[in-house]
């Protein structure tokens, strides 16, 4: 198996696309906010057994172009504009912000979707509510770091020193206590190559604006199936808002993974793999 990385125009942007070889069905993966395709390695070798996978680098993220605006319904956009150059159908897979993308595209393409995967999308914990949790302190803290020139380690070692104010349980926390060694190193080499600019909508809260949950979810016509990380574990779906998009679409499958963080792909990837292969296999080519 090999990957090779091409860019693709959408409009006015050009994207960095990551590509597995073969010719099986089209997964097409979408990255969370602040991250890049390499997110997703965890899941290459098994996924890319029975999909050809396109990763994609959002705009403003890895070494896509960047751009002049930042909100949800941009990212959608791009996604939607190389979906329809496929030409043919497609499954679609996201992490946050690319669970939120996955879905606006699946409502847009109908037809062209044939299964879409969305993996603990934060909606609106990362709107209009994003100051009453601690993201939008964590995301000032983070926003500090992007473009930065420091090498990957140094600057995850700055970043774990970090403190932010958690107003839900009063206290100040630090990023060390979010993310293991590791992890951090890997932010920190994402951070390297963020557009500072992305942050700008995310905190004014405004990130979601024209994005309209209720009718993206209920648009969806293809099956789906919702991954929920475990809010005290640091997930970003809430039960409320899970439940809600649950009412909406009986195509919907929810499933939560109990005691498991919002990066659900790296932190339970077995257990991921468990219930987004045997779902992909029951959906048609």
């Amino acid at each position: 198996m090999q990957i090779t990385e091409s860019r693709r125009s959408v409009g006015h942007l050009t994207l960095n696309i990551a590509e597995t070889d073969g010719t099986a069905p089209a997964l097409v993966m979408f990255h969370g906010v602040t991250q890049r395709w390499q997110t997703f390695l965890p899941l290459i070798p098994v996924l890319s057994q029975r999909h050809r996978l396109m990763l994609v680098d959002a705009r403003g993220h890895g070494t896509s172009d960047r751009a002049d605006s930042y909100f949800v319904t941009d990212y959608v956009s791009d996604a939607i504009a190389l979906v329809r150059q496929l030409d043919r159908p497609v499954a679609v897979y996201g992490h946050s912000l690319g669970a939120m993308v996955a879905a606006g595209v699946a409502a847009e393409c109908g037809d062209q979707i044939t299964a879409a995967v969305m993996e603990d999308p934060p909606l609106h914990a990362m709107g209009k509510r994003i100051g009453e949790t601690h993201l939008l302190n964590y995301f000032k803290v983070v926003s500090t770091f992007a473009g930065s020139s420091v090498d990957a380690g140094d600057l995850a070692d700055q970043a774990g020193a970090s403190e932010f104010h958690n107003p839900v349980t009063n206290r100040t926390m630090r990023l060390a206590d979010m993310r293991n060694p590791i992890q951090r190193r890997f932010s920190a080499s994402c951070w390297k190559q963020l557009d500072p600019q992305i942050f700008d909508t995310m905190l004014a809260g405004r990130w979601l604006d024209g994005y309209d949950v209720d009718s993206v979810f209920a648009s969806i016509v293809c099956p789906s199936l919702l991954l929920q990380a475990d809010v005290p574990a640091g997930g970003m779906l809430t039960d409320t808002d899970a439940q809600h998009i649950e009412s909406l679409n009986s195509r919907l499958i929810r499933i939560p993974f109990p005691g498991v963080g919002h990066t659900l792909h790296m932190d339970a990837t077995q257990a991921l793999l468990n219930t987004v292969c045997p779902f992909l296999e029951t959906v048609p080519n």
